[in-house]
């Protein structure tokens, strides 16, 4: 007896890598003041770290020269919804034209695989590429944010 788990081990290869980087990135965020409470709730403050003078538009630029994320930019992931009492996906994901717009993307892509989305989807090669490049988007952050590289690597 026991639950079969072939079905929730279908995400892909190195989607708990990018869980595990997406949480550290957070509590790395937390602790470098990009977090706030708004109703009772802590919110991560990502705009606010989007728009912080070591990210901003130079990292948007970089992201896009280096060819960091072609993928996430150029074809991003949409977003679920659910519409008529039916769960899909929005037919057109607008292509990320900002750094905040990247770092929702990015968090789509976490979003997408954590919360179920990815289990109906036939398209492996493009959830790979996802999972890829938003894990090399969140190190890039970190490397260039010296705060939030600071309590991302456990110095504190």
């Amino acid at each position: 007896m026991g639950v079969d788990l072939t079905a929730a081990n279908a995400l892909p290869r190195q989607a708990n890598k990018l869980f595990r980087i997406f949480a550290r990135f957070e509590f790395a965020l937390k602790m470098a003041g990009y977090a706030e409470m708004k109703k009772d709730k802590l919110d991560i403050a990502w705009d606010k770290f989007a728009n912080s003078k070591p990210i901003g538009v130079p990292f948007l630029r970089y992201v896009r020269e280096h060819k960091i994320c072609p993928t996430i930019l150029n074809a991003p992931p949409k977003s679920d919804l659910m519409e008529n009492g039916r769960y899909g996906f929005e037919q057109n994901a607008k292509q990320p034209q900002s750094v905040q717009e990247l770092f929702g993307a990015v968090r789509r892509v976490r979003n997408n695989l954590f919360h179920g989305g990815k289990y109906f989807d036939d398209d492996k090669t493009r959830d790979r590429l996802f999972v890829r490049e938003a894990i090399a988007v969140l190190l890039l952050a970190a490397e260039k944010h010296p705060e939030v590289n600071f309590f991302f690597e456990g110095r504190a």
